[in-house]
């Protein structure tokens, strides 16, 4: 009985990962998606960069890896002055959960708009999920690791069936 006491104090004592942020953190890191969105908007690839991590991962949709700030950069430069010159990204839902003190995931859901297919043919409107790892680096939150998903065209299978996901992704109409 002693053990099972002093276990749960030392719990208590330690306190959870989530209970140890603080307001600014929270306000900090819920932050990053907006600047992000807001760089896509003004097809500013530069703006993108400074929420990065120096040594950032970048997944896109197209499922190339970007190692680096300065090929995410080089490579959405490009995309900004082609494809997506038109484009526009809205954010429907964010989602964070910090692991630790200084590191947290966070989740949102997109609507884009206004971008092409490699052979200049109009994209329809679509969805996707955006998750970040991010850490605090110097007492500033970086975006450390990004994997971009476009969401399916088609209905949900019926796996997904009594499965309730935090943020659900539009489907196309």
């Amino acid at each position: 009985m002693k053990a099972l006491c002093g276990l749960c104090l030392a719990i208590l004592a330690c306190g959870t990962p989530a209970e140890a942020q603080t307001q600014q953190d929270e306000a900090a890191v819920r932050d990053l998606p907006r600047a992000f969105n807001e760089a896509v908007n003004k097809h500013d690839a530069h703006a993108m960069g400074t929420i990065l991590a120096e040594d950032v991962d970048f997944v896109t949709v197209g499922l190339l890896w970007l190692h680096g700030r300065a090929d995410l950069e080089k490579y959405h430069v490009r995309m900004m002055a082609g494809r997506f010159k038109e484009i526009t990204s809205t954010i429907l839902e964010t989602h964070v959960r910090f692991v630790r003190p200084d590191v947290a995931v966070v989740r949102y859901s997109w609507m884009i708009q206004g971008d092409k297919n490699v052979d200049g043919s109009a994209r329809p409107q679509r969805f996707g999920l955006i998750t970040m790892v991010v850490e605090r680096r110097n007492e500033t939150w970086l975006v450390a690791a990004v994997q971009n998903v476009n969401g399916s065209t088609g209905p949900r299978g019926p796996e997904s069936d009594g499965v309730k996901s935090p943020i659900v992704v539009p489907r196309p109409k």
